[in-house]
């Protein structure tokens, strides 16, 4: 059994094809742990996963303000200290060992990630 590390960008077109990859992995008994937002939390830990939620105040992923259209600081923070958005991550994973990591091409960081976690990494690239 593998241990698979899965980091989504919290957007349906981003979330919804690796969740049915996480799915399959944890079918074929793989031990998933996903990180998204907390909007997939129920979807990601009704297919078996183990959840993990980006800090509120890191979260590159928040959408605009509604008050003044304005980003919120996660995207800020992120882009300006790209190693609070990791340092968080590996955290949250820390004691845990992965075999490999899985992404979209999108998801920022990944290389790093995996690189300091000295695992392989598995692009999931989606064609609509």
């Amino acid at each position: 059994m593998s241990q698979v590390l899965f980091l989504s960008d919290p957007s349906q077109a981003d979330v919804r094809p690796i969740l049915g990859m996480a799915n399959e992995l944890i079918t074929r008994g793989e031990k998933v742990t996903f990180f998204s937002s907390d909007e997939f939390k129920a979807p990601i830990e009704q297919i078996g996963a183990d959840f993990k939620a980006y800090t509120q105040e890191l979260n590159i992923f928040q959408g605009k303000n509604v008050m003044n259209e304005e980003p919120k600081s996660g995207l800020i923070s992120a882009l300006l200290e790209p190693m609070k958005f990791i340092d968080d991550i590996l955290v949250q994973i820390r004691g845990l060992k992965f075999d490999y990591a899985v992404f979209s091409p999108s998801y920022p960081y990944a290389n790093i990630i995996t690189q300091l976690l000295g695992i392989p990494k598995k692009e999931q690239t989606v064609y609509n």
